[in-house]
């Protein structure tokens, strides 16, 4: 119980500070995984935000995980290069959405949305690793 609370209190914080901080000029686009690939070989990073659990079950060869529920999350990515452009992915693409946001209002400037996730890349045929890259 006290779980989802906090889950519900980080969605509410999060909702209020994305509402207050959106602009046009840092944006996110929502791609299709095949796009994704196409992007991947170019050397743009993979952000699995998935907990360390889901990223465990299966991910995206080269993905690195920033776990969006855990509580130095923020700290993490403020050591991120926000010029540099990132792959978002979540189980669905719902999650994405929102770390998307919170990115481009945190000053990123390159962000992409898996359509669908990890959910999207494995039905377009594209294949999951258990290998876990080291931490960030």
């Amino acid at each position: 119980m006290r779980k989802s609370a906090l889950t519900a209190f980080l969605f509410l914080l999060l909702s209020l500070f994305i509402s207050c901080g959106n602009s046009k000029s840092n944006s996110f686009k929502t791609i299709p995984p095949e796009k994704a690939a196409k992007l991947m070989k170019n050397g743009i990073i993979v952000m699995d935000v998935r907990t360390p659990e889901e990223y465990d079950l299966g991910h995206i060869n080269g993905s690195v995980n920033y776990n969006f529920m855990s509580r130095d999350f923020f700290k993490k990515i403020e050591t991120l290069d926000k010029t540099h452009p990132y792959i978002i992915c979540s189980r669905d693409g719902r999650t994405g959405k929102i770390v998307s946001r919170v990115l481009t209002t945190k000053g990123f400037k390159k962000i992409f949305n898996i359509e669908n996730g990890i959910v999207g890349w494995s039905e377009a045929g594209f294949k999951l690793t258990k290998k876990r890259e080291p931490e960030e």
